[in-house]
């Protein structure tokens, strides 16, 4: 098992480079999908703004939205969420449950990328301010603190190869 300050490490290192694939997007490509049917690179920072947000809830229990039976928790957490973190990626075709969904109008990139470096700023401090080894997540249930970052780190990179056409 991983130890916190590497996954955050880690989890630092996927925010930076997000954002700095983002930032360096042309301006006209920023409101533009990258195929019918699919987020724009704002809308994609809008979702990856969201996880950090919503999952900041997790962390002090208060995460908006509903939650799973508890006794579905541990089976979710073993069919979905622990084929993630071991193959470091999501399944293709994976949909975004509503309450991570981005509006139908991206934000403009500087307001967008600085609420993203605020979310992301508080997720991470929180982690390592709350000293806490496990979370009560809604979906997946007793969950240690490193898989939620790590979780957090996967769903960065993989949005963030989204970003280029």
């Amino acid at each position: 098992m991983t130890d916190l300050p590497t996954v955050l490490h880690d989890y630092h290192a996927a925010v930076d480079a997000f954002l700095a694939t983002a930032a360096a997007l042309p301006a006209e490509r920023w409101s533009q999908p990258r195929a019918p049917g699919k987020w724009s690179p704002g809308q994609v920072t809008e979702h990856v703004t969201l996880a950090y947000e919503v999952n900041r809830g997790v962390l002090h229990g208060t995460a908006p939205g509903g939650a799973a039976p508890r006794l579905l928790r541990p089976l979710f957490r073993k069919l979905l969420l622990a084929p993630v973190l071991r193959r470091r990626r999501f399944f293709p075709g994976s949909k975004s449950p509503r309450i991570f969904r981005p509006g139908p109008v991206a934000a403009p990139p500087d307001a967008a990328l600085g609420r993203l470096r605020t979310a992301a700023d508080a997720f991470e401090r929180d982690v390592a301010g709350l000293g806490m080894d496990t979370v009560d997540h809604p979906f997946f249930g007793r969950l240690p603190i490193v898989d939620l970052v790590r979780l957090q780190e996967i769903h960065t990179h993989h949005h963030r190869g989204q970003l280029s056409p």
